[in-house]
């Protein structure tokens, strides 16, 4: 390699760089806080919903997940507000949010046992996790074939863990939310992370690798 093609390599990954990085910090905040942070009732205050949310609200109620309130969590990147829906049964509830104006809505549905074993199902898309005591799964399908195999794997686990903890109040909700926030921190976000901070780490190496070959390259 001679020193122009250093050069155009250093410029190349700067901006490959600066352009990846703020993305990726905001990113690692986010992770990196939930943990410690909390949805609060926003029951009343949310923002209005989009239809795409609204749809998915009333698909949900025909499959027996019932509104229950709304939530405001605080983020990095501002707030984040959600709609819970309870099933009727009590043994899992929904939190829905909405996207990009061009990504219509999303879902993760969620039921969790005494003994600290939690599941949960996402849909459209998501991250699968399988980990002590936590199972992640996505329903790419139908929302209806999301709600089934939730119920499905509810009902496997049920006979290793015995009956669900119930939920019909959002205060229910919001002290499964607190458990779950404390006992796995957001790693369902990791794969997420990885793929935001990623591009930035590269880019510094490179930036690294660049910058030295410029000064130790003869003119």
């Amino acid at each position: 390699m001679d020193r122009i093609q250093a050069v155009a390599l250093l410029i190349v990954s700067a901006v490959m760089m600066v352009g990846s990085v703020p993305y990726a910090i905001r990113a690692w905040q986010v992770y990196t806080g939930t943990g410690r942070r909390r949805q609060e009732d926003a029951t009343g205050r949310a923002p209005l919903p989009s239809e795409a949310l609204l749809e998915r609200l009333a698909a949900l109620a025909g499959f027996g997940y019932q509104p229950i309130g709304e939530t405001r969590t605080g983020l990095p990147t501002g707030e984040m507000f959600a709609r819970i829906a309870a099933a009727d049964d009590g043994e899992s509830y929904a939190i829905v949010i909405d996207g990009a104006a061009d990504a219509g809505s999303s879902m993760g549905i969620y039921s969790a046992w005494p003994d600290g074993q939690w599941l949960g199902t996402f849909h459209p898309s998501g991250s699968p996790l399988e980990q002590p005591n936590l199972r992640l799964q996505v329903g790419a399908g139908t929302l209806g074939e999301a709600v089934a195999l939730h119920r499905r794997e509810l009902e496997r686990l049920r006979r290793a863990h015995g009956e669900p903890r119930r939920v019909a109040r959002m205060a229910d909700m919001l002290e499964l939310d607190a458990d779950y926030r404390v006992r796995f921190g957001g790693r369902e976000f990791r794969p997420l992370v990885v793929r935001a901070v990623l591009p930035a780490l590269i880019g510094a190496a490179l930036t690294a690798l660049a910058a030295v070959l410029v000064v130790t390259l003869p003119r």
